[in-house]
C-alpha cells in the first residue's frame, strides 16, 4: 500500500516538475534601468531584444507595476520577480523597497505600464503610462 501511494504521488508531481521554468538565454550584454522614486525615470525607454530591463524601487514603501500590454511578456529570455507559480508572467507585480524586478524581451514590440506609488492603495497616486520600446535588430 505504501509503495502504491508513493508511485501515485510521483505520477501526480512529475507533470508539475516542468512548470515554472523558462528558457534562459545568455547573460544580457546590456542592462537598462528604470528608477521609481517620486516619478518613473525614464518614462520612455528604448531597448533591443535580449537586453535586460530592470525596474528599481527607490522608495521607502512598496510600489506596484501594472503591465498593460501582455504580448511581449509571452516570450521572455529572462525574468526576475514577475513569474507566477505556474511559470506565467504576472501583469501586476509588487516591488518591495530597495528591490528590483527585471525582464529580457526576446522580440521587438511595445510594453506599456503604470506604477502605483502605494502598492496597497489602487486608487492612490499613479504614474502616467510609461513605455518600453523594444526595437528590432541587434
Amino acid at each position: 500500500m505504501t509503495r502504491m501511494l508513493f508511485i501515485l504521488c510521483l505520477a501526480l508531481l512529475y507533470p508539475l516538475s516542468a512548470c515554472g521554468h523558462r528558457s534562459v538565454t545568455a547573460i544580457p550584454a546590456t542592462v537598462r534601468t528604470i528608477q521609481i522614486s517620486d516619478m518613473v525615470t525614464p518614462d520612455t525607454l528604448y531597448a533591443k531584444p535580449g537586453e535586460e530591463i530592470r525596474w528599481e524601487n527607490l522608495r521607502a514603501n512598496p510600489v506596484r507595476i501594472g503591465f498593460l500590454s501582455m504580448r511581449l511578456l509571452d516570450d521572455l529570455g529572462c525574468e526576475k520577480g514577475v513569474a507566477t507559480f505556474w511559470g506565467g508572467t504576472n501583469d501586476l507585480v509588487t516591488i518591495p523597497p530597495g528591490r528590483s524586478i527585471s525582464l529580457c524581451f526576446a522580440r521587438a514590440g511595445l510594453l506599456q505600464y503604470n506604477v502605483w506609488f502605494d502598492a496597497d492603495n489602487p486608487k492612490g497616486a499613479m504614474s502616467r503610462t510609461a513605455a518600453v520600446y523594444v526595437e528590432a535588430g541587434r
